[in-house]
């Protein structure tokens, strides 16, 4: 069970640059704006899950302030290219994760919020049989596995 469940595609150790994401957004068709960027900076500064509204209290304040609007739209965007992965937190509230670009899953610590990215997908075998036993077409899924650490399971 441990090799199904071990992460095929760990979250690396160095963030992605900015450079990095610059080229992903470019080969998208976006732009780095200076908001934009700034945007980037905070989210690469996350190393746990973040919420939007983390990243609003972040970039809200000071004399280059970033809009409400904004920070969402370049989340969206991040996300569409991959660059970001939404979560569904233990609470059922949205989270944000960053990592690099390709299908992934995660487990999440119920206690402290990390997030350990897994690329082992369960749907491959399990989408033909729902869209035959449903008849629904399946577009797209997300799977959070919810546990708890090593690190806190030591605390605990």
């Amino acid at each position: 069970m441990n090799a199904v469940l071990a992460p095929t595609h760990p979250q690396p150790s160095t963030p992605l640059s900015t450079s990095e994401i610059t080229n992903i957004l470019v080969q998208h068709g976006y732009r780095l704006t200076q908001p934009r960027a700034a945007v980037v900076d905070a989210v690469l500064g996350h190393a746990r899950p973040f919420t939007a509204e983390q990243l609003v209290a972040e970039l809200s304040g000071g004399d280059r302030a970033i809009g409400r609007a904004t920070i969402y739209r370049t989340l969206e965007i991040l996300a569409s290219v991959d660059v970001l992965t939404r979560l569904i937190q233990p609470d059922g509230h949205p989270a944000y994760i960053w990592g690099t670009p390709g299908h992934r899953h995660h487990l999440v610590c119920s206690s402290c919020g990390t997030a350990v990215p897994f690329t082992f997908c369960p749907m491959d075998q399990l989408a033909p049989a729902l869209t035959r036993d449903t008849a629904f077409v399946i577009n797209d899924h997300l799977l959070e596995v919810f546990g708890v650490c090593p690190t806190c399971q030591q605390t605990a």
